[in-house]
């Protein structure tokens, strides 16, 4: 007589999460992110914003770097508010971000007009070349060569083009637009490459059709190059915006040490007189922080003109 066995049920096993893992996995990419970031967010708060902090101390202070600084509120603010050369030195900087439209347009045209030749490779090279020389050379260089008996006036005498000849450092007029000139020819090589690339990622079909479709080169500039470009005209013109209040003290300094006068001293160049050569560390500190509100200024005007723009384009 067999026996009959019956077997016992099975335990119903513990399910297995799906998933279960996830959590741990994301926290510890999260983890990994911020490991990665963290030196850069340490360098940023270390070399950018404590001294910014310090500069901003120091601007309501009375501090000439040996005694110790003591808080006098807004008195710095109030003499250059009441000081007249400051207006006037807040007046070259507007000057020069004026010139930002020759920074701009400049190179925009060479990059379009040498844009699939075959010399191309060789332009750019040779007008990327000053910018591998120290601005404060450049300018010291070009100081010689402005000079009212220098090289570019000799020559124009020597030719009979003397009515020409122009004392273009030494006059309170041609001064700015001389330094306008002499960085827009040291840094149209960067603005070159810059819009090249840019054109390197425009598709040929597009232009193609539009000269198939009878556009000319204007049609083409405004049309295609432009909207295609406008990117990087972004870029250059917010590097170029924010040089022209925070960089632009070799080129001063090489080229005219803020001259004649005060005709061409910029916000940098003042922040080096006051704080360093006057030991007004205080006073210089408030200019400067004047020049920061001045690219904030600048930055949110320049975003909100890009967010009119493109509401108008989506309107229309």
């Amino acid at each position: 007589m067999s026996e009959r066995t019956t077997a016992a049920p099975a335990r119903p096993g513990r399910r297995r999460r799906r998933g279960g893992s996830r959590p741990v996995t994301r926290r510890s990419e999260r983890f990994a992110g911020l490991l990665f970031v963290a030196p850069l967010v340490a360098m940023l708060a270390v070399f950018a914003l404590l001294p910014l902090g310090r500069v901003v101390y120091y601007a309501f202070t009375r501090y000439d770097g040996l005694t110790p600084a003591r808080w006098v509120g807004l008195e710095n603010f109030k003499f250059l508010l009441e000081w007249h050369d400051f207006w006037r030195i807040l007046l070259n900087n507007v000057v020069l971000i004026a010139g930002i439209v020759v920074w701009v347009a400049v190179p925009f045209t060479i990059a379009i007009v040498i844009f699939g030749q075959r010399r191309a490779p060789l332009v750019r090279t040779v007008l990327l070349l000053p910018a591998l020389l120290p601005p404060i050379i450049i300018g010291g260089v070009f100081r010689l060569l402005l000079a009212d008996k220098g090289p570019l006036n000799e020559t124009l005498r020597s030719i009979g083009l003397g009515a020409l000849a122009q004392p273009w450092l030494a006059d309170d007029k041609l001064v700015l637009l001389s330094v306008i000139g002499v960085i827009g020819w040291a840094t149209a090589g960067t603005g070159v490459m810059l819009y090249s690339a840019g054109l390197s990622t425009l598709s040929e079909s597009y232009v193609e059709a539009a000269v198939l479709d009878g556009a000319n080169w204007r049609q083409l500039v405004w049309h295609i190059y432009r909207p295609a470009l406008r990117p990087v005209t972004r870029f250059w013109t917010l590097l170029l915006t924010v040089g022209t209040v925070t960089v632009f003290f070799p080129w001063i300094y090489g080229l005219t040490q803020g001259g004649p006068g005060i005709a061409s001293t910029t916000l940098d160049y003042q922040v080096y007189i006051s704080g360093i050569q006057d030991g007004r560390l205080g006073l210089g500190s408030a200019i400067a922080v004047v020049g920061i509100f001045l690219i904030v200024v600048l930055l949110l005007a320049q975003y909100a003109a890009s967010r009119v723009r493109r509401a108008a384009e989506w309107t229309s």
